[in-house]
């Protein structure tokens, strides 16, 4: 990234997001496609000099132009200004527009979890955090033809004290895009009900998304209604652009794609004794994790537990990577001229 002109201190914020993304097992969001955001700063759809700033604002909202900045510096500045208006306020919220793809949203809630301590001391506590972001669209809409809407991100990440942390990171399609690519790349067909064809009937072929095809939502109206959700706060509050007026930020590298995103923060402290808070919040996860079992299960999870234990895997073992992330990492090298750098031997 600073090869392509990133500053040090962007590329290094950016790289985080996405190797923390793969160390939780996220790998359709993470390294996997730092190739493609590279063009993008090449090409000038990603503006490597720009600074996010604030257009407008009050005590517990803002409105942030990112410039066409790095979708992870403009969403990481977005949570940081609503964290900020939460710990003045006890709610904070912050939409972004003329951004770019900003990765896995739990990327930013989980900020929002590991603000601070714990402490009683207020601007230092942990938060709960909510983001969400509208995107190109991909998805049909039900007793719709062809891609209609984007199946817009959204995740909550709920803190806790002796349990872990409730992270929900999903998209509104039945499954993100990026695991029909990685269908597609294994040259595999896709499961019944994942995709539509251009005649908005099921399909297999992977090889369509994108091009005729679209993603389903999940149950239907019900990924449907939460993706226009998504869409009002991210797309038509933000200022951003709205379903067809973002650009593919996998198919254009030469504009803008102008997603839209919106951070918000709430400080739980602000509200009820933190200690309260945390023995009602840490009997909630309790009862369901110790539900009770069906038969051939030996444990229940919480939203974000699986991830959390893939992180302490990768922390002990080293951050596993797809076939596609490595074969992307080593085309990065090539295209930068970076190849000497290359820490793993490929192929």
């Amino acid at each position: 990234m600073v090869a392509a002109g990133l500053s040090r201190a962007d590329a290094r914020l950016t790289a985080d997001v996405l190797i923390r993304t793969d160390m939780r097992g996220i790998f359709t969001h993470g390294t996997v496609a730092l190739r493609r955001y590279v063009q993008l700063m090449r090409d000038g759809g990603i503006d490597v000099g720009a600074v996010p700033e604030i257009t407008d604002d009050g005590p517990a909202w803002a409105r942030i132009d990112a410039r066409r900045a790095v979708g992870m510096v403009a969403s990481h500045y977005g949570m940081t200004v609503a964290m900020e208006k939460a710990a003045r306020c006890g709610i904070g919220m912050a939409t972004v527009r003329r951004s770019n793809h900003f990765g896995a949203a739990s990327a930013y809630t989980i900020m929002a979890v590991e603000h601070g301590d714990g402490s009683q001391t207020g601007a230092d506590r942990p938060l709960i955090g909510v983001a969400m972001s509208n995107t190109d669209v991909v998805m049909n809409i039900p007793g719709g033809r062809g891609a209609a809407i984007g199946n817009n991100p959204f995740s909550y990440a709920v803190p806790a004290r002796s349990q872990p942390p409730i992270v929900l990171d999903i998209a509104m399609s039945t499954v993100a895009g990026g695991k029909v690519a990685s269908y597609q790349a294994r040259g595999e067909p896709l499961p019944e009900g994942w995709l539509t064809d251009a005649d908005g009937l099921p399909t297999t072929d992977p090889g369509v998304f994108t091009v005729t095809g679209a993603l389903t939502p999940f149950s239907a109206h019900k990924g449907y209604g939460l993706a226009l959700l998504v869409e009002s706060l991210s797309g038509v509050l933000a200022g951003a652009g709205v379903t067809t007026d973002i650009l593919s930020w996998s198919k254009v590298s030469d504009d803008t794609c102008d997603e839209g995103h919106t951070f918000m923060a709430i400080d739980v402290g602000a509200m009820m004794p933190l200690d309260d808070y945390y023995d009602r919040i840490d009997e909630l996860i309790r009862r369901m994790r110790e539900a009770p079992k069906a038969a051939g299960v030996e444990r229940t999870y919480v939203p974000g537990e699986m991830e959390l234990d893939s992180e302490a895997v990768s922390r002990r073992e080293g951050v596993p990577l797809t076939r596609m992330a490595a074969e992307n990492l080593a085309g990065l090298a090539d295209d930068t001229g970076l190849s000497d750098s290359l820490p793993f031997d490929w192929p």
